[in-house]
């Protein structure tokens, strides 16, 4: 495998909504972008300057053209920060299917083995620092954003998505 070039943005959010007040991790702001048909990969840079609580990002996929969105990855929560660190998420076109939250240890008479369970992927479930082990279900996708806490101020929150193209003209 070699890197995918070339390396293409297809949304440059910056949220300003939350410049005061507070926030419910059941609400947020949605950032709505198309990738290219031909998208190997996708990486989001999110980056925040906050005080007062904390925001995060969330990639979200559809399989019906946005009526409905499921969670594919969350960053961490960003709180009390400048935006010098960035978070970062890899997601592939085609999931190995496995979800990293939710791990499970069962034992079994005298031997115990590890496993996975199937996490849930609506909107809204995933926590911080989450992977839900869903693939990207179509071209349309969105950076969901969301407020924890009473942020009381801040200067920069930003969202970018880059995809990676076995093509040329991606």
């Amino acid at each position: 495998m070699s890197v995918r070039l070339p390396l293409q943005t297809v949304l440059t959010a910056i949220d300003s909504s939350y410049a005061a007040g507070a926030a419910s991790v059941a609400g947020g702001d949605a950032f709505p972008f198309q990738i290219p048909q031909d998208t190997d990969n996708v990486v989001v840079k999110f980056t925040a300057s906050v005080t007062g609580g904390g925001v995060s990002a969330v990639f979200q996929t559809t399989d019906d053209g946005g009526t409905t969105w499921y969670d594919v990855a969350r960053t961490s929560i960003v709180s009390n920060a400048n935006s010098t660190t960035a978070q970062w998420l890899s997601i592939p076109v085609i999931s190995n299917g496995i979800t990293s939250a939710n791990a499970s240890v069962v034992a079994v008479g005298s031997i115990i083995t590890t496993g996975r369970t199937i996490g849930s992927a609506a909107a809204s479930t995933l926590t911080s620092g989450q992977v839900s082990g869903m693939p990207i279900l179509s071209q349309q996708n969105r950076i969901f954003v969301i407020a924890t806490g009473n942020v009381s101020a801040t200067s920069l929150i930003q969202a970018v998505v880059k995809v990676n193209s076995q093509s040329a003209t991606a």
